[in-house]
């Protein structure tokens, strides 16, 4: 008896698991099905991807993240992973294909039209004069300075910077500047695509040396930060102009950026947030000195086929975003009632709120709160965990509020991609570069996501009025 339970046992969760796996190629099957859909009733050339529109690029992170990385899911889990049951990871890949559906079909049938003709109009208030060339040479360097000196200026006043230093201070203390000097770091990765507009326009030796050095520069400040979305960006800082300019995807550059991620990127930031925050929490400045070192040993190691294997699963369990809508699904309202929908209209307006206006405002973690909440944390552990958009909109309502909330973030990509549109200007690309993360990776919770949108775009507006030539000064320099 106690036999044929075992084997029964051993039976069904073999049974889940290929479920699991079945269920994991299916969902990114079924997402890039929605992708030739998307491309076919856009008319996007491409399928979108290679004019670098966020509507296709979400699905393709869908199929990853939510698809085929879920595949990694098999096994053992340990940490909160381990309080997820297998049948509500089969219950987030139906919310997630409804959600991919219900994204792909705000994209295409959104009456937008009206929105961009009124946006796009507002951007030429102070975008229109403006050509693509960069006025200068030095464009690139004081774009530099400014989100170097941002991003100092926030570890002063916040006490970390990205992963390293005083991580309780995220979610405990925040300053009424610490917003805008967030927003003016992402001047860094700017910098390099201004270099990179102006290097593949002008062939200059000296202008492909200003992007060489800037964009190591980008890597070693997002190196320093912590994480790895910042090498993404900087990828993106190059490919993109290259893309509009020479108006191919750079395939071989794409590759080697891969490449270059798995061997070097990945052991780094493994070996450095380790440092940074093991027996010792290390300060911001104790974490940066101790860099060199750590990179040193990450550039003596044998580069081996091990390697590579090894950082392309850290990458795959890294990429899985499964986990919250799935632990959404799993205690939401059996034991933790709905929130308020209203809640999806009010917070992001608050949020917009400057906290110079507001020095009491709540502190926008719900990474950290999802984390105590669903996973049963302890306050004292001070981590963040993913919530994304499709979670956030199913705890404030469940299907309905999931479907709707869908549908209408799909029309808004929409717009934000005949706005952005390459093909009018490579301008648009800065702004693509900065939304990227965020949108396409889409780890956070609707009201972070939305309140961090107008500082982006005033950041855009505002580095393209610095970064580009007026028509007017251009013809009398002609």
């Amino acid at each position: 008896m106690v036999a044929a339970a075992l084997t029964a046992a051993a039976t069904s969760v073999l049974l889940v698991d290929d479920q699991i796996v079945l269920g994991s190629i299916a969902l990114a099957v079924f997402c890039t099905g929605l992708l030739l859909l998307m491309s076919a009733m856009t008319g996007a050339d491409g399928l979108g991807l290679a004019s670098w529109r966020i509507g296709p690029w979400s699905l393709v992170w869908g199929s990853l993240a939510f698809g085929l990385a879920t595949i990694t899911w098999i096994g053992p889990q340990t940490g909160p992973a381990a309080e997820i049951l297998p049948a509500s990871i089969l219950r987030a890949l139906w919310m997630l294909a409804l959600a991919m559906a219900m994204l792909t079909a705000g994209y295409c049938t959104g009456s937008y039209r009206l929105v961009v003709a009124h946006a796009r109009r507002a951007a030429d208030a102070v975008t229109g004069q403006l050509t693509d060339d960069i006025r200068s040479p030095a464009v690139p360097w004081v774009l530099f300075g400014i989100g170097v000196g941002a991003q100092v200026g926030y570890a002063v006043l916040t006490g970390h910077l990205g992963y390293i230093g005083d991580v309780a201070a995220s979610v405990t203390t925040a300053s009424g500047y610490s917003q805008y000097l967030a927003v003016a770091g992402d001047c860094v990765p700017l910098s390099v695509a201004a270099a990179a507009v102006r290097a593949y326009q002008t062939r200059l030796a000296g202008a492909w040396l200003s992007l060489a050095v800037l964009f190591a520069g980008a890597i070693c400040t997002g190196a320093i930060i912590g994480g790895k979305t910042s090498f993404v960006v900087a990828i993106l800082a190059v490919i993109i102009p290259r893309t509009v300019i020479r108006r191919r995807l750079p395939a071989g550059a794409i590759a080697a950026a891969v490449l270059f991620f798995l061997l070097i990127i990945i052991p780094f930031n493994q070996s450095y947030r380790a440092s940074a925050r093991g027996t010792v929490i290390l300060s911001t400045s104790q974490a940066i000195a101790a860099a060199p070192a750590i990179a040193g040993g990450v550039l003596a190691n044998d580069f081996s086929p091990s390697v590579l294997r090894q950082s392309a699963n850290y990458l795959a369990e890294r990429i899985r975003t499964i986990d919250s809508p799935a632990i959404i699904a799993q205690r939401t309202p059996s034991q933790i009632p709905y929130t308020s929908p209203a809640d999806l209209l009010i917070s992001p307006v608050l949020n917009l709120i400057p906290r110079i206006l507001w020095p009491g405002k709540p502190i926008l973690a719900e990474g950290y709160q999802v984390s105590q909440e669903y996973y049963q944390l302890p306050a004292q552990v001070y981590t963040s965990s993913d919530v994304t958009p499709e979670g956030d909109l199913y705890r404030h309502g469940g299907w309905l509020t999931l479907t709707a909330g869908m549908f209408l973030g799909g029309w808004g990509i929409r717009i934000l991609d005949e706005v952005t549109d390459l093909r009018r200007s490579v301008r648009g690309g800065f702004l693509i570069i900065v939304l990227f993360p965020d949108i396409v990776q889409a780890g956070s919770d609707c009201a972070t996501l939305l309140a961090g949108i107008p500082g982006y775009i005033l950041l855009w507006l505002a580095v393209c009025a610095l970064s580009f030539r007026r028509r007017a000064a251009a013809a009398v320099t002609g």
